[in-house]
């Protein structure tokens, strides 16, 4: 565990790898980050372990003495449908029940356990008709009220529950000049999932899942030189995507491998993305996640996708104070810190 610290706004994101706190303070293009902390959760797993959880989360703020307990969380598990509806314009307050209509139909737990949510994303033609487009999410009650236990628990006070998505496209808001038109895509890598999204004149447009990511490569690893998840996550580190010699090869081609088909996956969902949305193709590609700062990474879907891709770095834009942070080491995990910093902003 290690943690920097000087108070404002909290972002909270719990993954099966890791739990990342960011704090961000200032307003519009004037921002400075205040905390950033960062928890491994080794043998913690999320949400089974929700004491353990709670107690981490709460070694994370008392570290540095973060008083304020207002935070913003990602939602995440397996309950979580992220879906794009189309439904005939209705006064807003008819919308929300229609969308909850739609999204039941959607979902294989009980429909009465749905909780949900939409971002409304403009008119579009169908057919003869105009009709409202939407990104909608819905989620199992039961996930929700467990992510909100998990953080009452640790003494937090959870203001909002978002989606990663939505912290995706914030974070990239903060930190890109949009072009007109462009449709750019943000890939997180993870170490369970992927999360894939694609936005367009500072809108979500697209969004999915996808269950390729870093255990996987790490499982890959382990089984090709017969070694611990110690030794094979050491490796993958050491090695990435990037060939110096014979001794690295056999690790490079079994990660290559994986990575290959998360990149397959991307290419066939701007393929969809195109011809549902009759969309032109995607402009950049920008890489988040903790699998993201593998070497090499970048370059290597650039080259099968055909796409200028990116490592992205959330904090580029926003203030570290170098007599406050180790700044190098805080770089060093940026790509990590995507959905926090979205939620923080």
């Amino acid at each position: 565990m290690f943690i920097f610290d000087r108070g404002g706004l909290t972002g909270v994101d719990i993954g099966s790898y890791a739990a990342k706190v960011v704090r961000i303070k200032g307003k519009g293009t004037n921002r400075s980050l205040e905390a950033v902390g960062y928890s491994r959760l080794d043998q913690i797993t999320f949400p089974h372990d929700s004491s353990k959880l709670s107690e981490m989360l709460r070694n994370l703020f008392n570290a540095n003495r973060i008083k304020t307990k207002n935070v913003r969380a990602a939602l995440s598990g397996g309950s979580l449908v992220l879906t794009h509806l189309h439904l005939p314009n209705m006064p807003k307050k008819d919308l929300k029940e229609a969308v909850r209509w739609e999204m039941r139909k959607q979902v294989t737990f009980p429909p009465e356990e749905l909780v949900c949510d939409f971002t409304t994303l403009g008119e579009a033609k169908r057919g003869e008709e105009s009709a409202l487009s939407l990104m909608a999410f819905g989620a199992q009650k039961k996930d929700v009220e467990q992510l909100m236990r998990i953080l009452e628990a640790a003494l937090l006070e959870p203001v909002a529950v978002d989606v990663a998505p939505m912290a995706m496209l914030a974070c990239f808001d903060y930190n890109n000049v949009w072009e007109n038109g462009v449709n750019y895509s943000m890939i997180d890598i993870g170490d369970s999932k992927s999360t894939l999204a694609i936005f367009k004149d500072k809108k979500l447009l697209f969004a999915r899942e996808i269950p390729i990511a870093g255990r996987e490569i790490t499982i890959a690893v382990m089984n090709k030189l017969a070694c611990s998840e110690e030794i094979a996550e050491r490796e993958k580190i050491r090695c990435g995507i990037v060939r110096s010699g014979e001794r690295d090869a056999e690790v490079v081609d079994v990660i290559s491998a994986v990575v290959e088909r998360l990149a397959a996956e991307a290419h066939r969902s701007f393929d969809y993305y195109q011809a549902q949305f009759r969309e032109g193709g995607i402009g950049k590609i920008f890489l988040c996640g903790g699998t993201a700062r593998l070497k090499g990474i970048d370059d290597f879907f650039a080259n099968i996708l055909g796409i200028p891709c990116f490592t992205d770095d959330p904090l580029r834009n926003i203030k570290i104070e170098s007599k406050r942070f180790d700044a190098a080491r805080i770089r060093e995990f940026a790509p990590d810190l995507a959905v926090s910093v979205g939620l923080a902003l």
